[in-house]
């Protein structure tokens, strides 16, 4: 399961770290990301709450996070700014935020 072990990249986590979050094996985790065995239905709820996706998603059933999105009611500019933010890795989309929090306040 590649979305495993993209997600996991993604949010600078080693597989050691990922398998203690969800009370299963390094070994487990390692399994998983070569294709060699599955998560169990508790693993991969597990897994969709660690990382704030769907089930489908890590199954390979659809292309995004599973968030609803009513794109008529936005902007051009709230959607340029969703384009970029879709765009960044975790942890980038965290400095995003602390950075829009920080000019927030600025007011």
């Amino acid at each position: 399961m590649n979305r495993i072990k993209n997600l996991r990249l993604e949010n600078d986590m080693s597989q050691r770290a990922l398998a203690g979050k969800i009370g299963c094996s390094q070994k487990s985790v390692d399994y998983w990301e070569k294709g060699l065995s599955e998560p169990t239905a508790g693993f991969i709820c597990a897994l969709a709450d660690c990382f704030a996706c769907s089930a489908d998603y890590l199954l390979g059933r659809e292309d995004d996070f599973g968030v609803v999105r009513i794109d008529g009611q936005l902007t051009e500019e709230e959607r340029k700014l969703l384009a970029v933010y879709d765009a960044l890795s975790e942890p980038l989309r965290r400095e995003l935020l602390n950075y829009a929090e920080y000019l927030s306040s600025r007011r």
